[in-house]
């Protein structure tokens, strides 16, 4: 069954009969949770280090000991706003985006900055020029007319995978552009009723998505280098290979869906969640082959530690009767309030 649109989707309909996504907001746990992995995560890319427990200890002082914390709390505290307007657009269905937008995030992730470079840049370990200062504004216009026209598209990954590479060959910012790129792909993902994805930002993970960028970018290369052009644009899109950008997205979205589904499965509805070793007994399967299974999607599992949790009831390629312990789940959790 290894068809990643289809694993999405089954959890996108399991959150969806669950009430759908929850608000972004610090009081859920599972968006404190989500939003302190991304954050640590998307500024490792960049290389500012913060353990779990300077983040915690930051976000509770509310003010930073260190240059590394200060740009781990803007970014928090950015994401969190924008992820608030983005979930506003995906109750209204009215999509939002601009230019000003744009300019706000890489304010408020940078602290300084929040307009368009107006010199020279070179992009670590890219082959591509982003656009001289000059043509940076026509590009920054050129790419949000594109993202509205696109963000309907019915391959959805792929808006997101081309969406990003495009933002990040521009690089419209003297810094920032990275992060600034990674809330920008997760507004995307919010205003579609989706969590936002954690792109991992240790050393293997790192390169992967760099490589994922590098691929990706290769036809644009003499593209973005000279002026704006609707029509050569489109047609360097569409001869990008994403075909590992896509990839990278779509596993993180599976674990970033399943953090939303453990924690509203377990906490709200009482469904435990066991390490997979105790789940592999059950079903009968060896250690490895459940962490095989887990690792591809084949049920919903959270990672505590070292340690992956899962429930015999929660392999997705039987999601009716997944769903169908949700229902009992859901009934039994009614009848104990009427009992109080």
């Amino acid at each position: 069954m290894r068809n990643t649109q289809e694993l999405i989707d089954r959890r996108r309909k399991l959150l969806e009969s669950l009430g759908g996504l929850p608000e972004p907001v610090v009081r859920n746990e599972e968006w404190l949770y989500l939003l302190g992995e991304e954050t640590r995560n998307s500024i490792l890319i960049e290389g500012y280090f913060v353990s779990e427990k300077e983040f915690e200890k930051a976000l509770k002082a509310g003010k930073p000991e260190t240059r590394n914390m200060e740009v781990a709390l803007n970014y928090f505290k950015t994401a969190l706003f924008v992820y608030g307007l983005a979930y506003e657009n995906f109750k209204s269905g009215e999509f939002l985006f601009s230019e000003s937008l744009i300019k706000q995030i890489n304010k408020g992730v940078t602290g300084e900055f929040g307009d368009y470079r107006r010199g020279d840049i070179a992009i670590l370990g890219a082959k591509i020029s982003p656009p001289s200062p000059f043509h940076v504004p026509d590009w920054m216009r050129l790419y949000v007319g594109w993202v509205k026209e696109h963000f309907a598209d019915e391959d959805f990954i792929e808006f997101l995978a081309k969406g990003h590479v495009l933002f990040e060959c521009i690089h419209p910012f003297p810094d920032g552009n990275g992060r600034t790129g990674r809330i920008i792909l997760n507004y995307f993902l919010l205003s579609k009723g989706f969590p936002p994805v954690v792109i991992k930002g240790d050393k293997e993970s790192r390169e992967r998505y760099i490589r994922a960028l590098q691929i990706a970018e290769e036809p644009l290369r003499e593209v973005i280098e000279g002026r704006p052009g609707k029509e050569r644009l489109e047609e360097a899109l569409g001869e990008m290979d994403i075909r590992l950008m896509k990839e990278i997205i779509e596993e993180s979205l599976i674990r970033s869906l399943d953090t939303i589904l453990a924690f509203t499965l377990e906490r709200k509805l009482g469904i435990t969640l066991k390490p997979s070793s105790e789940v592999a007994k059950e079903l009968g399967y060896s250690p490895d082959s459940i962490r095989e299974l887990v690792r591809r999607g084949y049920f919903i599992a959270v990672k505590r530690g070292k340690t992956w949790f899962t429930s015999p009831e929660l392999d997705v390629r039987k999601m009716e009767e997944a769903s169908g312990a949700v229902k009992r789940a859901r009934k039994s959790y009614r009848n104990n309030l009427r009992r109080m």
